[in-house]
């Protein structure tokens, strides 16, 4: 089906289609053509309001761009897969229709210029404290939004927020329950145990061959080579655009100077005489500086004036020094003084402190570079970020190319690149850049690309590249045979046995008169990992409580729990402030969880 429809994608109805989408985009943009397509195609209704498959499937996109976003080449491939994403998508859409009802069914509401105040002051968005355009598109877009669907989204997560921090805000914690978790805290036990180690009867356990095929075909369903698949590929970088794209003059010139922006201004030490005018009048002041002046015209130095004769405590016994200073960081009239005059020059000049007499005692210069020595690397960075922005612009090229064909040669002619093969990987990947990638390897196992033989849709590997996968060959799971499976055979039935051997011992050595016990005595929570295990335990009554654990390294323990004895409800204030908080977030988590699952059960939802 979906071969016939690219056959005749050329068609007169087909150019119709793409008329009105190319006018809807320059008449309202991207957002009113999404509207268009939300009121068919329902997939759910939740008390009267549809959610469409078209809202699903951005969900999913989303949902898909976010867990790469957080979790890179670590997200496991099968959390990629189309279903998956689509089911938990629809789950998330009826959970904010559910939320956003019932906030509007309670009066709340939110504004646009709220809207805009949060994003404004959202960090992520921001650059030396202000907000940055740039990133806040590039954000948006790296989620598959628009700016106003983006927006919308931002408008609805504050509305259905109002009455979560309502209930967290309601809630409050008594002092008997920090008192209880402080207790529990500072609880301590005592005990004894034995430990019996796993590799230490593994050595000594023996198994036939009878016990190693008697395991294979009870378990053979474990033992399975994957399903596998090999790709072909191609890699478009913004490396293939260096050719295309040019770098001017005048741009170099534009980033050298912001380049340069951001260095140190020039800074000039000073010296000063500081006559106030807050206890004495403007006429004694005046006259005050008179007889300064005539006495550095005479020669005195002026440090010593400064000494005898400046209001300021803080430098008068440093001379008057300042230190240096940029323009713009200190008084207005100050500093236009300051930073007018030549090396050693005096000058008076009023400020709201008084009169100063400034000695400006020396300039320095920022160490600036040359244009001529920056240029290759801003040349380098301009033409990497150009790049970058064509290959951006190239993806919905490159996207039209992988859907108009079943084979990526057309997309290896149009960009110069060559067309790669895979080694065989399965479902947890492979070994390279390409078949280790989560989103390839969800893409090689989606219906599209695995069973339908098309082109996958175009893959974000990063910023710089972008990859079309198109299915060479699939091996599908199958059997390993006995002697393949062997040594993992002989290796599981050695260490069941051994465990088997060991809990024995350690059931025999209970009561045993011999057994060589270890005392523990009032071990704290957390101690170690034997600890740990003495801690599940339930409280020994009238006789010691005797359990048998197991170790995460594959060793048995026989823990014989003997006294525990109740901690003290008394904690440091910094403690029981931090336990408070624990409960409190706790329990505000509960009430909303508690509150959201009341909504979503007395809600009408059709799917």
């Amino acid at each position: 089906m979906l071969q016939d429809i690219r056959d005749k994608s050329q068609g007169i109805v087909v150019k119709i289609i793409v008329g009105f989408i190319v006018v809807t985009f320059a008449l309202f943009g991207v957002d009113a053509l999404v509207q268009s397509f939300n009121s068919s195609d329902t997939v759910a209704e939740v008390d009267g309001v549809d959610i469409s498959r078209t809202q699903m499937l951005q969900g999913a996109e989303t949902q898909r761009r976010q867990l790469i976003s957080m979790m890179g080449g670590q997200v496991n491939p099968a959390l990629l897969e189309d279903n998956l994403l689509q089911r938990r998508a629809l789950d998330e859409l009826i959970q904010r229709v559910v939320l956003t009802n019932q906030a509007q069914g309670l009066g709340l509401g939110v504004s646009d210029e709220q809207v805009n105040a949060y994003l404004l002051q959202a960090e992520q968005f921001q650059t030396d404290g202000q907000f940055d355009q740039n990133k806040y598109l590039n954000f948006i877009r790296s989620l598959g939004f628009t700016p106003l669907a983006f927006k919308e989204r931002i408008k609805q997560d504050v509305l259905i927020q109002q009455p979560r921090n309502a209930i967290a805000g309601s809630e409050f914690v008594l002092p008997y329950q920090v008192n209880s978790v402080a207790q529990l805290q500072s609880q301590q036990r005592s005990y004894d145990y034995v430990s019996f180690s796993l590799a230490s009867e593994s050595e000594n356990t023996n198994v036939s061959e009878e016990e190693l095929q008697a395991y294979y075909e009870a378990n053979k369903d474990n033992f399975k080579t994957p399903e596998q698949v090999k790709v072909n590929y191609v890699v478009v970088s913004s490396a293939d655009f260096y050719s295309k794209v040019n770098v001017t003059d005048a741009e170099l010139q534009d980033a050298y100077q912001a380049s340069i922006a951001g260095l140190t201004q020039e800074e000039r030490s000073a010296s000063h005489i500081l006559i106030e005018t807050s206890d004495r009048s403007d006429a004694d002041a005046q006259k005050r500086v008179e007889e300064i002046e005539e006495k550095l015209n005479a020669g005195e130095a002026f440090a010593d004036l400064a000494a005898t004769y400046s209001d300021d405590i803080g430098s008068k016994d440093d001379g008057g020094n300042l230190g240096y200073v940029e323009k713009g960081t200190i008084d207005q009239a100050f500093d236009d003084a300051l930073f007018s005059m030549q090396k050693d020059e005096v000058r008076t000049v009023k400020t709201q402190f008084g009169y100063h007499i400034i000695k400006l005692d020396d300039i320095t210069q920022p160490d600036v570079p040359s244009f001529a020595s920056l240029e290759a690397d801003l040349k380098q960075k301009l033409l990497e970020d150009k790049a970058r922005d064509a290959l951006l612009t190239a993806h919905e090229d490159i996207t039209d190319l992988a859907y108009a064909s079943d084979k990526l040669d057309a997309i290896a002619k149009e960009y110069g690149v060559d067309v790669l093969q895979s080694a065989y990987f399965g479902r947890d990947g492979g070994s390279d850049e390409i078949s280790s990638n989560p989103a390839v390897i969800a893409a090689a196992f989606d219906v599209p690309v695995l069973e339908d033989g098309q082109n996958s849709n175009l893959i974000e590997l990063n910023e710089d590249q972008v990859v079309v996968i198109h299915l060479n060959d699939h091996k599908p799971e199958s059997f390993q045979s006995y002697e393949e499976t062997k040594e993992q055979v002989a290796s599981i039935v050695v260490q069941n046995k051994a465990v088997e051997s060991l809990r024995a011992k350690a059931e025999a050595a209970k009561d045993a008169e011999g057994t060589a016990w270890s005392s523990v005595s009032d071990a704290q929570r957390g101690q170690d990992e034997m600890t740990s295990l003495a801690f599940s335990m339930p409280h020994p009554d009238d006789k010691p409580v005797v359990a048998i654990k197991g170790l995460s390294n594959g060793d048995l323990a026989l823990i014989r729990l003997n006294k525990v004895d109740i901690g003290s409800d008394v904690a440091p204030d910094e403690q029981q402030l931090a336990y408070e908080r624990y409960l409190n977030q706790t329990q505000a988590t509960l009430s909303t969880q508690g509150l959201q699952d009341f909504v979503k059960n007395n809600a009408k939802i059709e799917r």
